[in-house]
């Protein structure tokens, strides 16, 4: 599977850039000029969500609209689609189409999937249970409708019985709260056990990555935590209601889950350094493609965001040998750190050469043999 095009039109500093991309690519050059901005667009177009925060801050200043078109190919066929933003006065409204028919959110996920590894990440493993639940959704809903659609349920439900729950008292509402009850544990059941199921994949496989991309033994474990403490659902919601009227609020489902990275002395972000814990997340990254080739023929699209920084020669090989057979689109800084058995055979985009906000945007094509005399090419 290949994203072989894409287009921006008011998309953060992009007016308007339009790019052809083979299945290794490296984007380079400077901070700030808008290498990450297209690697976010790409990872939108897979899961609807900017990596980076969000929706209202991907509208160019001084606009009020925003499009990213991507022409998909796969086995079988080509598939055109795009996301098209509309600010408003909370976040922009947002427009999906495939092959120019609008779907809904839920239909539009998993045209293809795609990983991301971003700075950002490294405050995965350290950050609030709200964005550790938003990483295992990304990634299993990706692959997973059934998934999508329970946690949607789930979560339009949980509203109501949160709405509920602010009303009265348990005499006046308990014929009515049973009724949420039942099919908020239903869905709810079904999200946690996927969940569980990713985490168990996982756990099996992130020590031996992490070996491998640093020869050294850790000892981690991936440790999925339910809020519901090994009850059932419909028992914890039952076991809990009194303290959720009390507190107008639901206090127990997978919208209270989250997860940790552990060794053996508790989690891993509090007792490793900054090397280690990048190595930690892109072994993760690596039990993420696995999840997604256990679960589809079609292999995930791979982003990397300034991933060889702090990589070494050996450590970098491997990385790209490991996601081998994926589309790589990698950002970095500069070339100088790359030994030639990385540049050869890889797309490589000096960003000062796309100009940005004009048009046509020009792009520079090279080989290992032209990095000192690039040729430009005018892609269109």
């Amino acid at each position: 599977m290949l994203i072989n095009y894409l287009k921006l039109n008011n998309f953060r500093n992009w007016e308007t850039v339009e790019l052809s991309l083979s299945d290794r690519v490296l984007i380079y050059g400077p901070n700030a000029l808008g290498k990450t901005n297209i690697l976010e667009s790409l990872y939108a177009l897979a899961t609807t969500r900017s990596f980076r925060g969000k929706d209202a801050e991907i509208i160019s200043l001084n606009s009020t609209t925003s499009r990213i078109e991507g022409n998909v190919k796969k086995e079988d066929k080509e598939v055109n689609v795009s996301i098209s933003y509309e600010q408003n006065d909370l976040r922009p409204n947002k427009t999906f189409k495939i092959n120019d028919k609008p779907k809904s959110a839920i239909d539009f996920v998993g045209e293809f999937a795609a990983i991301v590894f971003s700075p950002e990440d490294l405050n995965l493993l350290a950050g609030p249970p709200e964005d550790k639940r938003r990483y295992m959704s990304f990634t299993i809903g990706q692959r997973d409708r059934e998934y999508l659609f329970s946690l949607l349920n789930y979560k339009k439900i949980l509203r109501q019985r949160n709405e509920l729950l602010k009303k009265a008292d348990l005499g006046i509402i308990k014929e009515e709260i049973d009724i949420w009850d039942k099919t908020l544990a239903e869905n709810g059941e079904l999200v946690v056990e996927k969940r569980k199921e990713l985490s168990e994949f996982i756990n099996k496989r992130l020590e031996s990555y992490y070996l491998e991309l640093s020869g050294k033994e850790k000892g981690l474990t991936f440790n999925y935590r339910p809020s519901q403490a090994g009850k059932t659902l419909a028992d914890a919601l039952k076991d809990s209601r009194e303290r959720d009227i009390r507190e107008r609020i639901t206090t127990v489902g997978p919208h209270r889950d989250s997860w940790e990275i552990e060794i053996s002395d508790g989690p891993a972000y509090k007792y490793v350094s900054r090397g280690e814990l990048r190595t930690i997340v892109l072994a993760l990254k690596l039990c993420e493609r696995d999840w997604f080739l256990a679960r589809g023929s079609e292999k995930p699209v791979v982003l990397l965001d300034d991933v060889f920084s702090e990589l070494d020669e050996e450590r970098r090989r491997y990385l790209v040998s490991a996601f081998k057979g994926s589309q790589l689109v990698i950002t970095t800084t500069d070339l100088d750190h790359l030994d030639q058995s990385l540049r050869n055979g890889t797309q490589l985009i000096n960003i000062e050469n796309i100009n940005i906000n004009t048009q046509p945007p020009i792009l520079f094509e090279t080989d290992a043999s032209e990095l000192l005399m690039p040729s430009e090419k005018i892609i269109s």
